[in-house]
């Protein structure tokens, strides 16, 4: 997952940048392998983007974001990774329409999911094919329920 991709309001841990003139820049300002950051917020239309690393705010473009590879912390997961069992819903990366279409289906944030095999879903409303375009717009984490 780029950094781009991070909700809002997430942390994750940096796992890449580039080997260029951009990643040397990157690595300059903080952002290294291993390091944490996380998603502050952002300009209304969603660029750019203001993180917290090492304790500094940094504003970020999404073309640039977009290099940094990393995955969330916390045991969250997009729901494209996660394996078979009890998940929670914990954010939606999408607008209204997208967030429509998941209630439908009984997938909010709070939610509980039940993956079945890959791109299948048990819910509360009953069982669901989910691609991986929108599977990877919804975030989850393990729930020992």
């Amino acid at each position: 997952m780029s950094l781009s991709e991070v909700p809002v309001g997430l942390e994750a841990k940096i796992l890449s940048v580039p080997e260029d003139v951009k990643g040397n820049k990157l690595l300059s300002i903080g952002f290294v392998p291993g390091n944490k950051v996380k998603v502050v917020g952002c300009a209304p239309l969603g660029d750019p983007r203001v993180y917290m690393i090492m304790g500094k705010l940094i504003t970020l473009r999404n073309d640039e974001a977009k290099q940094i590879l990393v995955s969330l912390e916390n045991d969250v997961e997009s729901l494209m990774n996660a394996r078979e069992g009890t998940w929670r819903v914990v954010s939606l990366i999408g607008g209204r329409r997208l967030r429509e279409k998941l209630e439908s289906m009984g997938i909010f944030v709070g939610s509980i999911v039940k993956v079945i095999s890959n791109g299948i879903v048990e819910t509360e409303k009953g069982v669901f094919k989910i691609g991986i375009n929108m599977a990877k717009l919804i975030l989850v984490r393990r729930d020992n329920v």
